[in-house]
């Protein structure tokens, strides 16, 4: 009995694990071009920005709160950033954009800029959350498109070009040791996170928030700044990803990002942590991302359209959920 309780528990606990060297084998399988530099590369450029936005959206919802304005902040952050260099530059009489909506430089002000509209909005989302009680996905999804709106309304629906911003392209396309430097920043962000999560009190207390909010409090945790900070983060990583994608563009869209926030979402309950609170973790959801982005690539590979990618990731969704509600993967892991 006891034996065969040890072999349920590997299975529970490595599931995700298995699933992923499965669906790797799958794609060795499937396609001879399938572990050539080139498309090992797209897999992870294509897993780090769902896989930061992810890491975001998990401590979100290992409070019990979900923040689905991380894609329109995508957008929002840097269009507003750019902006706003704009005009303090035209008060100096610098010329910061050319005609055809070209940008000259300033990167290091774009990057700053950026994360810190990122936490602000976050913040924002936070505070509404915590201190009107309104449920975080009403609140995000007006959020969303607050967001979305702005970016276009400023934007007047142009793109902003940044391929004269010296160093711009290094985030999205340059490579260290042969690995994409975006997917690298994203293993690196979640690894700190993980380690926080593990090692310090901060871990504690997010749990302790998203499993039993009322007991928290009890024990004298500020449930309410916890969840804000986890709004912040969340809108810290959406600016970071916003980056990525902007890096690789080259290019700053009123519309990049669209749609990311559901396949974050996905990543996240795959990974193990649901809306229930205080259950899952960062390394379910780095995982749960690298069998995201090889199930696109296979996805592509065979040759199916577009539609087949969001049917698939719906049932993926649906049965994730179906085997949390059993109790078959980790009650909590990092």
């Amino acid at each position: 009995m006891i034996k065969r309780d040890n072999t349920l528990n590997f299975f529970r606990d490595n599931i995700l694990v298995m699933v992923l060297v499965i669906i790797f084998i799958l794609g060795l399988s499937i396609s001879r071009h399938f572990l050539t530099g080139a498309n090992i590369s797209s897999i992870l450029i294509e897993v780090s920005v769902m896989g930061i936005l992810a890491v975001g959206e998990t401590v979100c919802m290992l409070v019990r709160e979900i923040d689905l304005s991380i894609a329109s902040l995508m957008a929002f952050a840097p269009v507003i950033a750019i902006n706003i260099i704009s005009f303090i530059k035209s008060r100096t009489g610098t010329p910061f954009i050319d005609a055809g909506n070209y940008v000259n430089s300033g990167l290091g002000y774009i990057v700053i800029l950026t994360i810190l509209l990122g936490c602000i909005v976050g913040a924002i989302n936070g505070i509404i959350v915590v201190k009107t009680k309104v449920p975080s996905i009403i609140a995000t999804l007006g959020m969303m498109y607050v967001l979305t709106g702005f970016a276009y309304v400023i934007s007047k629906g142009t793109s902003y070009f940044l391929t004269r911003v010296p160093g711009f392209k290094w985030l999205g396309s340059s490579t260290f040791l042969k690995i994409p430097m975006s997917f690298l920043v994203y293993i690196i962000i979640g690894i700190v996170a993980l380690l926080v999560f593990k090692f310090t009190k901060i871990g504690n207390r997010i749990y302790a928030t998203g499993g039993n909010e009322n007991a928290a409090i009890y024990a004298g945790i500020n449930t309410g700044n916890w969840k804000i900070a986890a709004f912040i983060f969340s809108g810290f990583c959406a600016s970071v990803a916003a980056l990525m994608y902007s890096s690789r563009l080259e290019a700053a869209t009123p519309n990049q990002g669209a749609g990311l926030e559901l396949i974050a979402v996905t990543v996240v309950v795959i990974g193990g942590t649901t809306l229930q609170g205080g259950k899952g973790g960062i390394f379910g959801t780095i995982i749960a991302s690298l069998i995201l982005g090889i199930f696109y690539n296979i996805i592509i590979a065979v040759g199916l359209v577009t539609w087949y990618k969001t049917v698939i990731t719906g049932l993926l969704v649906v049965g994730a959920v179906l085997i949390h509600s059993r109790g078959k993967l980790t009650k909590k892991s990092i």
